[in-house]
């Protein structure tokens, strides 16, 4: 996939060419590609069970039960990740490659203090003496007050937000070139929905971080994105710049999922 081309006409970080994905005989991604380039959002909108989250799944080589792929290229950097060793793969998982799950703070080890699980996650990945100043570098950076408090602290004594946030800390906290998100503001308030989309922002402007971005929202995907792709079906029945989708769509489905943004009157 050498050559494949990001929305802005640069070189992409993340490739995705013709990939077919089925579970045992019913076909969930069909013929999907995709190009995002250094420091874009792109977000992949669709209703549940669409094959959003599996697209995902796919690019880190995390497939469900019965997943097979039978067809089709992902490249990221240039190295296929299809056909690549387990052993590359894992180099890029972490620090080149990370995923912010739907409510992150709910796969922190409730029986270990944060600042344990930021050591094994750091120096999994490599990092040395300085992994916890680079922790509680993550932990202010989004906004969370005392850090050192909360290194100390165990998941249950944190609110559902602070957990949130410390596991997204922990998620950003090597930098990533290519983050992948699963419905990131599902278990959050307005406030802090607010708040990591803006964080998200940033990362892209400022570290010229590649961001795919997953959700049912067609109001957050607006506020974000700089690259709207409609999944329906397992296939991506239109993309765009998110200006044009989302103020000139051209299939019936986005219009559907435009129609059906709450407004307040």
């Amino acid at each position: 996939m050498a050559g494949s081309k990001a929305a802005d006409g640069s070189d992409s970080l993340l490739s995705i060419a013709r990939l077919t994905l089925r579970i045992h005989a019913h076909c969930v991604l069909r013929d999907v590609t995709m190009a995002v380039g250094r420091g874009e959002i792109a977000a992949v909108v669709g209703e549940s069970g669409c094959g959003k989250s599996t697209l995902l799944r796919a690019i880190i080589g995390v497939l469900p039960d019965g997943g097979i792929i039978d067809g089709g290229a992902i490249s990221f950097c240039g190295t296929e990740l299809l056909d690549a060793a387990a052993y590359v793969r894992s180099d890029l998982m972490g620090r080149d490659i990370a995923v912010l799950f739907q409510d992150p703070g709910a796969y922190l080890n409730p029986i270990r203090r944060i600042g344990a699980q930021f050591s094994d996650y750091l120096k999994a990945h490599g990092a040395g003496r300085d992994w916890r100043e680079t922790a509680i570098a993550a932990l202010r950076r989004e906004s969370l007050e005392d850090p050192e408090k909360i290194m100390e602290a165990y998941p249950f004594q944190l609110s559902g937000g602070m957990r949130q946030r410390a596991a997204t800390a922990m998620t950003l906290s090597l930098a990533p070139k290519l983050l992948l998100v699963d419905e990131p503001t599902s278990a959050l308030d307005v406030i802090a929905s607010r708040s990591l989309l803006d964080r998200l922002k940033r990362m892209a402007r400022e570290q010229r971080c590649s961001i795919v971005f997953v959700t049912h929202n067609m109001d957050a995907a607006a506020y974000v994105a700089d690259t709207i792709y409609i999944m329906q079906s397992g296939r991506f029945v239109e993309h765009g710049r998110a200006e044009d989708v989302l103020h000139r769509p051209s299939h019936p489905y986005t219009r559907v999922l435009l129609d059906a943004v709450p407004y307040l009157t």
